[in-house]
């Protein structure tokens, strides 16, 4: 199930580009259909969770969703990796720059008290900014959605994802990677409404 190129990969199984994982699946289609299943499950398990935020929430968010797959859930990736011609924040800057992102938005008191204009405008550069650390080896887009969703509901917004296709998302960030945030800003115009 990697979508990420990683070079010396102890996430995957041997030979393979699959990742390890509790059930032994080692077809990378099965473990996808897996993932799916089990987190469609597990997220009912998320509570929300109101501001401050920082790379913990973000790794009990992942080890809510992902623990009764991988063995490593909530736990930073020990690999550097990339996707297509994308490099993610190296592994040992992980906890400083997020550590960044998460003292900016706090300076900016969560994104709360914005118009909606505002609001998505500093959703999606800070949306954009966190998804280049990709903290973990996997399942990065499903946790950060999920804390963004929490952000918005703090700020007295709610996000419905509904509407926005894979290609579109995928498209809006990798724009985002070249600091072009009207894509993904975009989007949020579309899905955010007041609660």
């Amino acid at each position: 199930m990697d979508r990420y190129d990683a070079s010396h990969d102890h996430y995957c199984y041997p030979g393979s580009s699959v990742l390890k994982n509790k059930l032994n699946i080692q077809d990378m289609d099965d473990l996808e259909a897996a993932e799916r299943d089990i987190t469609a499950i597990t997220v009912n398990r998320v509570q929300y969770v109101a501001p401050p935020y920082s790379l913990d929430n973000l790794k009990q968010l992942h080890h809510l969703l992902f623990s009764d797959l991988y063995e490593w859930a909530g736990n930073i990736r020990s690999v550097d990796i990339s996707k297509g011609g994308t490099r993610f924040c190296t592994c040992a800057r992980i906890e400083v720059e997020a550590s960044k992102i998460f003292a900016s938005l706090q300076k900016k008191n969560w994104l709360g008290a914005l118009d909606k204009d505002a609001f998505c405008g500093g959703l999606a550069e800070y949306y954009c900014e966190l998804n280049m650390i990709h903290p973990f080896r996997e399942g990065n887009g499903r946790v950060q959605r999920i804390l963004f969703e929490h952000l918005a509901l703090s700020a007295g917004y709610e996000l419905d994802w509904a509407t926005v296709s894979q290609e579109e998302w995928v498209r809006a960030n990798i724009d985002g990677v070249n600091v072009n945030y009207g894509p993904m800003k975009d989007i949020f115009e579309r899905i955010v409404t007041l609660c």
